[in-house]
């Protein structure tokens, strides 16, 4: 049984530190020479779509746009994903409480306190997931405009690891958690 308890341990070290190396790389290819002109444009554009996916602005979005739309279930949905959305992260992260990667910059990190200072999962990650599930089953797949919106969402997602703020697998976690709550908060709005 003793031999088993390692085996399991080893192999959660080794994806751990696997886990660890690949975020790091992916986050130093984004901040290789600090000096270019085209990190400083990566940089920014990593930093606008990681503003863009924060709470505030989604949130912000949710509540002024969305009820002007004709589409009341979309607004609906939206805003049930919202609530449960901030729940949901808020929970997950304070049971796991997972410290953001080491090599981070913190000193340009857009609104972080109470819960957002865990790293897992990313709440950008579960929103960018939620909103994609919310947004393919009220719009044509198939559209530019979706295809557009996807694109922006997944921008969101991967400028989480290469800005140094999280790990690949808070990205997983993010993604498992979106999806949840989309489907959650779809389900219930559709509910007779």
């Amino acid at each position: 049984m003793a031999g088993s308890d390692e085996k399991k341990r080893s192999l959660m070290d080794t994806i751990i530190k696997l886990d660890y190396d690949l975020s790091w790389k992916f986050a130093l290819l984004c901040k290789m020479d600090r000096n270019s002109w085209s990190f400083l444009l990566l940089d920014k554009i990593m930093k606008v779509f990681e503003i863009l996916g924060s709470g505030v602005p989604t949130l912000t979005f949710s509540l002024l746009i969305l009820p002007f739309t004709s589409y009341f279930r979309f607004y609906l949905s939206f805003s049930i994903a919202e609530i449960l959305d901030v729940i949901a992260q808020f929970t997950v992260k304070n049971i796991f409480k997972r410290q953001r990667p080491t090599y981070q910059d913190n000193s340009d990190m857009f609104f972080t306190h109470g819960p957002d200072k865990y790293s897992f999962p990313s709440g950008h990650c579960t929103r960018m997931t939620m909103f994609w599930y919310l947004t393919s089953c009220f719009m044509d797949v198939e559209t530019t405009q979706y295809r557009i919106l996807a694109v922006i969402y997944g921008i969101i997602t991967i400028s989480r690891v290469f800005m140094g703020r999280h790990y690949i697998s808070d990205l997983a976690g993010g993604m498992v958690l979106g999806l949840l709550v989309g489907m959650f908060a779809w389900h219930v709005t559709w509910l007779h």
